[in-house]
């Protein structure tokens, strides 16, 4: 239980979609599909001729899981969480989401029904209204990485047996979908730049400095940028090392720089700082 979850689960890609098929699944289930509808929720049928109560239910148990999603996100932006500590998390929100309705059915709708009664239900109704979406939403996801992840490595297998010395000139960038977007000459790319669910990638172009624009994670590109020559040096930031000419200290840290003038100045977090340094001096 101490292994990693997989990293498409902590994506923002991943959660959003996933609040997004739980709100549309509860809402239906919930105030259509027999099983599940708001009589078993409310007490007897005194709300059971209307879906409104519920629907305000399901809305608030949605924020929760958007916070939620939220922390976990910065979370695992430091360090991925572990199989155990993701399922916890899934206990915590279905946990806050019961205490959620607990309040709304006693302090808004005054349910007469013991509070001990109404907590217990609720433990019962939310997992079994979320384990449908939840396993149907990463199972989609799931396969959907995997191929990307096989369009990947036939896109490297292709380059490697048809280009033959032009792999090692010629990069070829793939979007988030593992689309071809890009192919620009490793030796005028300077350094990628992370911007959101975006890369910029700087590089020059007939002597000056230029831009491109690339939908994908700059993580999801580490990997196979690293055979190029490419190390990671910030968070936001991957430098090309071979166009590494500088790396210098000042008070506010390590810096890289490209050129003697240091126009361009990329900083060098701790994180990566010895890897950098090692690979630099190779």
């Amino acid at each position: 239980m101490n292994k990693r979850i997989p990293e498409y689960l902590a994506k923002k890609t991943t959660n959003v979609y996933l609040l997004m098929f739980v709100t549309f699944f509860s809402l239906f289930f919930v105030n259509v599909y027999t099983p599940f509808k708001d009589a078993g929720w409310f007490n007897d049928s005194q709300y059971q001729a209307t879906s409104f109560y519920s629907t305000c239910v399901i809305l608030g148990g949605v924020v929760v899981m958007i916070i939620s999603r939220i922390i976990m996100h910065f979370v695992n932006r430091k360090k991925l969480l572990s199989v155990l500590a993701y399922v916890l998390w899934l206990f915590a929100e279905i946990f806050i989401i019961a205490i959620l309705y607990l309040f709304i059915s006693k302090i808004v709708l005054h349910d007469p029904r013991p509070a001990q009664i109404i907590f217990q239900k609720t433990l019962i109704f939310i997992p079994t209204i979320l384990v449908i979406p939840y396993l149907i939403s990463y199972l989609f996801i799931a396969i959907k990485t995997k191929e990307i992840k096989i369009r990947e490595l036939q896109s490297r297998h292709f380059r490697e047996s048809h280009v033959g010395r032009e792999a090692d000139e010629v990069i070829n960038f793939m979007d988030e979908k593992g689309k071809l977007r890009l192919s620009i000459k490793r030796s005028t790319i300077l350094f990628l730049e992370s911007d959101d669910n975006y890369v910029k990638i700087h590089y020059i172009d007939n002597g000056k400095s230029s831009t491109a624009m690339l939908r994908n994670k700059l993580k999801a590109m580490e990997d196979e940028l690293a055979q190029y020559g490419f190390a990671r040096c910030h968070r936001s930031y991957m430098v090309n090392l071979q166009k590494v000419n500088i790396i210098s200290r000042d008070k506010e840290g390590l810096y890289i720089s490209f050129d003697e003038s240091g126009s361009i100045r990329i900083p060098l977090s701790k994180t990566y700082a010895d890897m950098v340094m090692k690979r630099f001096s190779e």
